[in-house]
């Protein structure tokens, strides 16, 4: 598989992801589709940010990068982190706490590995 692509910074969601890559690869709408598994009506929807899709491999596999590369655009919960915050009622608030602090994803995990050593 090919490094980890740079994306534009207008590329901010899974469907932008996937077009940029697409187009980048010079690879049709439907070219595309068919090597997913999907229509090329779905493919259109999903590029558009109309739809979501749990087949990010498939996506993957056909635009010849790794899944994690689509997966960081994809911004729904998985089931399981779901199932953990409902578990959690504080869970909620803990996310309010780190969102306020007005720190970067990558900043807040930077901060989590200091303290975990």
């Amino acid at each position: 598989m090919p490094k980890h692509p740079e994306f534009p910074e207008w590329v901010t969601t899974l469907g932008e992801a996937i077009r940029h890559l697409r187009e980048h690869r010079g690879m049709s709408l439907r070219s595309l589709a068919e090597a997913a598994g999907v229509s090329a009506p779905f493919l259109s929807d999903l590029e558009r940010n109309r739809r979501s899709t749990d087949r990010i491999d498939q996506f993957a596999k056909a635009l010849e990068v790794e899944a994690d590369v689509l997966r960081r655009f994809d911004t729904r919960l998985p089931s399981d982190i779901r199932a953990w915050i409902s578990g959690n009622p504080g869970i909620a608030t803990l996310l309010r706490e780190l969102r306020d602090t007005g720190l970067s994803p990558a900043e807040l995990r930077s901060a989590f590995r200091r303290l975990k050593r």
